[in-house]
Formats: structure tokens, C-alpha cells, sequence
């Protein structure tokens, strides 16, 4: 008796919790309502971000219906500043969670989680920094994928669908957008209806996947957008991202959590969370689609890419903008650190010089010794903080930033080669194609401004 394809599905959720201790409203309270929510609801893997144990760590939690083999932590080169002390990111080891779980029906599958460098205002000053990070991403998920595992990349990403993050973990990692793949049909009209003026901020969150900077969540309506063409909508930073094969494939996608949590006025967290739900096909049939992820044999090739040379170009423009400005950052410490101990010294020297001019005058001499002694101290501390910073930390930037655009030359080289070289082939193959009973000979000359002029004597065999 031959066995049917079986099919079953896989409920995936991913929010951002908003649990920093002290800086997050209502922390206790809406943890325990984002919990008790979970709880409820039958979902096969969860993926969390913000939740914290303690003052520092990623904050990121991964949950399982099925067995966990395994666990690893890819931590980020590049995350934060060391002198934004406020802003944390650089002491809290951001970075990538995984786990490898063993599903009853598909096998093994690497499922990560991430939350990766926010912006912080109008500005952002960290683009290349979040480039970076998905570069990791991608080459730890083309990694699992080469294995022939399936994949999940679930996580607040801080980036919108039209970044180069993006563009990163849909052509370099070959990963699916599991909210978009099910909207795309119905975008246009959607954007249409925007442009008219008739839809909701309600309609907003469902028709365009809006996770953060609602009108409608509380904790953020009164924010200044990250994105200034989307401030009456909001913003698309969360995703459920997936490998999709014969064997896994996404049948719904849409935000949720955007309501109230019961018996308040108060939404769950910052941001709106994401609930997939794909369908898993244990005996599905092994021809590959073209809307299927590659290969794991192609895959696997360090070559192989969708990015265009134009996009890289992009990225490595934006590296190499941020690799000038960190050498600028750190040469202007080391300065200071330079000019620090020499007003340092010079302290040191009054200190120890006044009271000799002021023998006569104790009061003066006491005074004085206070005051030097006092910015000797704050001057050392610059000096040592300049020197940290700018030496150890600077250098280890420039190192990292360098090493990426080595990394990414490296892709643009060889993905222009191999344009190239299909550009002969296909050349070679369209010669070979003529008809061979033509013959031309060709004459040319040039005129005095450069214009290459042809004629074509052909003779036709009867």
C-alpha cells in the first residue's frame, strides 16, 4: 500500500518582549500576560527576544515543542560602542542563538533567533554594523542549510524590507520571508488603498506586517519613528524567516499580540509579534522548484550568491564610509589621550611647584594642591578611557570592518567572474548557432572623432 505524503504543520511565534529591567514600563506585568498568552496557545516553537535573566546578556530565548540536540551562540564583531555606556549594546554580547531540534517528521532543523543593532533616532549611525551582523547570520544559516538541515531565522532584525540586511538574508542566506511570501499577492492593492487614504491603522498592521511604531501600541505611538516616510503606519522590523524546500513550505503568516492585554490599556510590548504557521511534508516530492532554496551541494559553495554587483557595491560603499570614520574616531582619541597625560603632567608639576612660590601663604598652597590633584584624576581617567577605546577597541573595529570588506570583495569578485565567464559560454554558444553558410569580411577605418566605422561585404552560399 503506498503511503500518501503525510503533512502536518509547525506553529512558529517571534516578539520582542521589551524586558529591559528599569527602562521597560510595566516589566513584570507584561511578561507574566506574554507568558500566560504563550501558554495558551498551541504554537511548536517560539522565538523571544529583551527577555533578561540578569543586567547583561543577547536576551534571547528559544522555546520547543520538540527535542533540543543542541545549543550555540554566534556572538557579533560588531555591536554598540563602548562610549554610548546608555545605549548598552556593546556590553551586552549581542549576537545570534540557535538551536538544533529533531522534528519527528522533517529531521533535524537549526532554528536561530537574533536582535540585532538598533539605530537610535533619526540618524542611524549603526547601518554598517547590522550589514555586518547578517553577514554572520547568513554564513551560519547557509552553514546549517549546506548540512541539508531546514531552517528558521526568526527575530527583531531593526531593519525594514527595503535595507540591505534584508536583501543580505533573502539572496545571500537564500532564506523566505514567510509574511511577505503570503502578502505579495495582495501588496499592490494594499499600497493602492494606502495612497487613497482608505485604510486603518488596524488594517495597516495586518495589510503591511507593521510590528513596531504603531499608532496603536501603546508604548510607542508617542515615539519618533525610525522611518520618517512611515510615521503613520509604522514599521516592519520583525520577521519569521525560513529555508523553504519540498518538505517545508509557509500556508499562513500574520502579526498578532497587537491587541491589549486583558483588563488594561496596555499593549503587550513595543512591538507586535509574528505567528507562522508552515506546513511540513514528510514524503514530499524532491523535485526542487525554482521558488525553492538552493541545494545544500550548491549551497555549500561559498561562491554562490543572488546578491547583484550593484548591491555589493552598495554595502562595501557603506563599510568603507564607516571604516574611515572609526579611524577618524580612534585617531582623535589617541589624540586625547596624548593631550591627557600632558595636561596631566603639567598638574603634577604645579602641584609639586606651588606650594615652593607660596611658602608664606599655606591656605593657597592647599587649595591649589586640591584643585591639581582633583584634575589630575579626571584627566588620568580620560587618558585611560581614550586609550581603551581608542587603541584596543578602534583597532579591533578597523580589523573587523576590514576583514568584512575583504570578505565581500572576495563575493563581488567571483560572482564577476562567474558572470563573466557565463557571458562567454552563452557568446560561444550563440556563434556555434549561426548559420554557418554565411561569410563576412569586414573593413573598418576610424574618423577624426573616434567613430569606428564598419562595412560588411557578405556572401550568401546557394
Amino acid at each position: 500500500m503506498n503511503n500518501p505524503t503525510v503533512q502536518s504543520t509547525l506553529s512558529v511565534l517571534s516578539l520582542n518582549c521589551w524586558g529591559l529591567n528599569i527602562v521597560a514600563k510595566q516589566r513584570k506585568l507584561r511578561l507574566a500576560a506574554i507568558a500566560d498568552r504563550v501558554s495558551q496557545e498551541e504554537y511548536d516553537i517560539v522565538a523571544l527576544q529583551e527577555v533578561w535573566i540578569g543586567t547583561l546578556g543577547s536576551g534571547l530565548v528559544i522555546l520547543s515543542r520538540f527535542p533540543i540536540l543542541s545549543s550555540s551562540y554566534l556572538k557579533f564583531t560588531l555591536a554598540g560602542k563602548p562610549l554610548k555606556v546608555f545605549q548598552g549594546d556593546f556590553y551586552v554580547g549581542k549576537g545570534c542563538g540557535s538551536v538544533c531540534i529533531d522534528h519527528p517528521e522533517i529531521g533535524l532543523m537549526d532554528v536561530y533567533t537574533t536582535h540585532l543593532q538598533a539605530g537610535y533616532g533619526n540618524h542611524d549611525d549603526y547601518e554598517a554594523q547590522r550589514i555586518t551582523e547578517c553577514w554572520q547570520i547568513a554564513n551560519s544559516v547557509r552553514s546549517s542549510a549546506g548540512q541539508g538541515r531546514h531552517v528558521i531565522l526568526a527575530g527583531d532584525f531593526n531593519s525594514i524590507p527595503t535595507s540591505y540586511c534584508y536583501r543580505i538574508l533573502k539572496d545571500h542566506a537564500f532564506m523566505t520571508d514567510s509574511w511577505f511570501e503570503m502578502h505579495t499577492n495582495t501588496m499592490a492593492d494594499s499600497l493602492d488603498r494606502l495612497e487613497r487614504n482608505q485604510l486603518t491603522a488596524s488594517e495597516c498592521i495586518q495589510l503591511f506586517g507593521i510590528t513596531c511604531d504603531s499608532p496603536l501600541d501603546t508604548w510607542s505611538k508617542h515615539l519618533l519613528q525610525q522611518q520618517p516616510y512611515a510615521k503613520d503606519i509604522g514599521d516592519r522590523l520583525d520577521y519569521i524567516f525560513y529555508r523553504r524546500t519540498p518538505e517545508i513550505t509557509c500556508q499562513q503568516s500574520r502579526v498578532t499580540f497587537e491587541e491589549y492585554i486583558p483588563d488594561t490599556q496596555m499593549s503587550f510590548s513595543d512591538h507586535f509579534a509574528v505567528h507562522s504557521i508552515f506546513t511540513i511534508s514528510a514524503k514530499a516530492n524532491s523535485a526542487f522548484e525554482n521558488d525553492y532554496a538552493p541545494v545544500p551541494k550548491q549551497i555549500s559553495r561559498p561562491d554562490y550568491t543572488r546578491l547583484q554587483p550593484d548591491t555589493l557595491h552598495s554595502i562595501i560603499h557603506i563599510l568603507e564610509r564607516d571604516l574611515l570614520k572609526a579611524t577618524s574616531t580612534a585617531n582623535g582619541l589617541l589624540f586625547l589621550f596624548g593631550l591627557s597625560n600632558i595636561i596631566a603632567f603639567g598638574l603634577y608639576a604645579s602641584q609639586i611647584a606651588v606650594p615652593f612660590y607660596f611658602v608664606n601663604q599655606p591656605q593657597i598652597a592647599v587649595i591649589s594642591s586640591v584643585i591639581c590633584g582633583f584634575f589630575i584624576i579626571v584627566f588620568s581617567v580620560i587618558s585611560i578611557v581614550s586609550l581603551i577605546v581608542g587603541f584596543v577597541f578602534g583597532r579591533n573595529e578597523q580589523r573587523s570592518l576590514r576583514q568584512y570588506l575583504i570578505d565581500i570583495n572576495v563575493c563581488l569578485d567571483n560572482l564577476q567572474e562567474t558572470t563573466r565567464r557565463e557571458s562567454i559560454t552563452a557568446s560561444k554558444a550563440a556563434a556555434k548557432a549561426s548559420p554557418s553558410s554565411i561569410h563576412s569580411s569586414t573593413t573598418s577605418y576610424s574618423t577624426s572623432d573616434g567613430l569606428v566605422i564598419k562595412h560588411f561585404d557578405t556572401n550568401t552560399d546557394k
